[in-house]
């Protein structure tokens, strides 16, 4: 399977969403869901990410959005690559 290439674009996060998730409804806890919403050469993208991502950042910031797929890399300086 070939990977996915790596997206540099300018972009404005226009969205926050906080969703529920239940895998298997009744044998588990619902899970939040966190979504960041982005328009990007007048495109929108939304990406799912972590608590501490979502956090990190608030509707109207802009900045370099580096993605692969559909994951995040970095968000201008507010989320980062990270890697252990």
């Amino acid at each position: 399977m070939k990977k996915a290439e790596t997206i540099r674009v300018e972009a404005t996060l226009v969205n926050k969403r906080v969703s529920s998730y239940n895998a298997v409804e009744g044998l588990e806890n619902p899970m939040d869901m966190y979504e960041l919403d982005f328009m990007a050469d007048g495109k929108p993208l939304s990406f799912e990410v972590s608590v501490f991502e979502f956090q990190a950042v608030e509707i109207g910031m802009q900045g370099l959005l580096v993605y692969q797929g559909y994951n995040i890399i970095s968000f201008g300086s507010w989320i980062k690559d990270f890697k252990m």
